[in-house]
């Protein structure tokens, strides 16, 4: 549907009153004027206006002729993620919650590994873990909503970008080797272990604090947060997106896409977090292994003193 209806009303013009405005605008352009059935007309799409026609309208609004035609803004993108975070973001975190470990939900909630044929296992208690019943649980839950899964996959990526952003840095590994060194409690080291993901949970609170507080509208606050962010700066560029935006494509179509996005963002953080732990892996490889070179050659040498302590020992009896 176009927007010249929309665009009307925002103007508080009746057809008379657009009919007579729009008029005056195409006289000053040279062009015949226009009545109130005319434009009654185009906005229900029973006749469509001649290419120039847009133009001129579009001109007259002050807006692009594909947004006149119906095709979405980017303000309507950031609307439709800001709405979709806004109505689903309790229940996310109420389900996270009510998991074993909230710290863990979005690292283990992984939409695409939804399997519809294991439903009747899992909607049984007692026939698998509990832990994996509700994972399963909750994954169907989000999946049958095609808005509370951009809200989750958006939090998701939050949880990855700063999951990545704490994933084997000096604080962590210092706190994974004093671990190694048993210096904590039992409870410690799970912080210790985990450490990436507690920060990756804290990350999505802070985030989501920051969006529901934003001073300078929702809307302008994701789009400032994608831009400021490598890894989800074209999201708003996307060439599925544009093309979508242009198609004049359903919210739930819109969703899917943007869904789509983020799990490709996803991924990119799970793959920079495989890196980062075969780095960080093969680093403390090449450390113990200088460790235990060093330990052969030291237990070398004392043996080669024991054996002259003996010798000598038993030259003097």
């Amino acid at each position: 549907m176009n927007r010249i209806k929309q665009l009307r009303t925002e103007k508080s013009f009746s057809l008379r009153d657009l009919a007579k405005d729009f008029s005056a605008f195409l006289d000053q352009h040279g062009k015949k004027p226009i009545t109130n059935v005319t434009i009654s007309r185009w906005e229900n799409e029973k006749n469509s206006p001649t290419a120039e026609m847009w133009g001129l309208l579009a001109d007259y609004f002050g807006v692009s002729v594909d947004y006149l035609q119906g095709a979405w803004s980017e303000k309507e993108v950031l609307e439709l993620m800001s709405s979709s975070l806004l109505d689903n973001y309790k229940r996310i975190f109420e389900m996270a919650r009510e998991y074993y470990d909230e710290h863990f939900f979005f690292n283990d909630i992984d939409l695409d590994t939804f399997s519809e044929e294991e439903g009747h296992f899992y909607e049984v208690p007692g026939t698998f873990d509990e832990t994996e019943r509700k994972s399963w649980i909750y994954t169907k839950e989000i999946r049958e909503n095609d808005y509370m899964s951009l809200a989750f996959v958006i939090l998701r990526c939050i949880f990855f970008k700063g999951l990545n952003e704490n994933l084997y840095t000096a604080e962590h590994i210092k706190a994974l080797i004093e671990e190694q060194n048993n210096l904590y409690s039992k409870t410690q080291k799970l912080e210790v272990v985990f450490y990436p993901e507690f920060k990756g949970y804290e990350e999505v609170k802070h985030f989501m604090n920051s969006f529901l507080d934003a001073e300078n509208g929702k809307e302008n606050f994701l789009k400032a947060f994608l831009q400021d962010n490598y890894e989800f700066e074209d999201v708003l560029t996307n060439v599925v997106i544009e093309k979508l935006m242009k198609e004049k494509a359903s919210k739930e179509t819109m969703s899917l896409a943007l869904i789509s996005i983020f799990e490709k963002v996803i991924l990119r953080y799970e793959e920079g977090a495989t890196d980062r732990k075969y780095q960080y892996v093969r680093s403390r490889y090449e450390v113990l292994k200088d460790d235990y070179h060093a330990l052969s050659k030291h237990a070398y040498e004392l043996q080669k003193e024991n054996d002259r302590l003996k010798a000598e020992l038993a030259s003097k009896r």
